[in-house]
């Protein structure tokens, strides 16, 4: 087993997520392929490391994709919600319209551990559960991304802010 390979069973194996991770030692690759459920729908999720290059890539996909007509208005709804993102970043495949979301890091020098990866993969699952719907509306659901967007800050407006609720009670 490659070194970032033991690394992603340990993060499988702390999150208990199921899937088998198959290794080449001989190219220090390993790679992971399963399904996981993300706001109840069924998301593929593949891990990819590259001994060579210090590389996790974490890759899930939601069980959509954009239509063609809808490819516009999905990749500015994908731009809105990256500039919203700290780590990683939603993509939409342009041959094929598949979205995905990508959380990735290089390792170079550092001594990352389980638990990083554990976080990566956590990190990317939650991002796309929160706008799992949005993107659906848009890719889909005939929608256009700025009524989504203003749907949603509207919302957010609404919302008492943090500590609002304590100081009222």
């Amino acid at each position: 087993m490659t070194r970032l390979g033991t690394l992603v069973q340990e993060a499988l194996a702390q999150l208990e997520w199921a899937g088998e991770l198959t290794a080449d030692e001989a190219a220090g690759t390993s790679q992971l392929q399963t399904l996981i459920t993300i706001d109840d729908q069924p998301c593929s999720l593949y891990i990819d490391t590259r001994e060579e290059k210090d590389y996790i890539g974490v890759f899930f996909y939601p069980p959509f994709r954009a239509k063609a007509a809808a490819y516009p208005e999905t990749c500015l709804l994908i731009n809105a919600i990256n500039t919203r993102t700290r780590h990683g970043h939603l993509e939409v495949l342009r041959h094929n319209g598949r979205l995905r979301m990508v959380v990735s890091a290089d390792v170079k020098g550092a001594n990352p551990t389980g638990a990083f990866v554990a976080h990566l993969m956590r990190y990317g699952a939650d991002c796309l559960f929160t706008w799992m719907g949005e993107l659906a509306a848009v890719a889909v659901g005939n929608r256009q991304a700025a009524d989504v967007l203003a749907a949603l800050e509207q919302d957010e407006a609404s919302a008492p802010a943090s500590g609002e609720e304590e100081a009222a009670g």
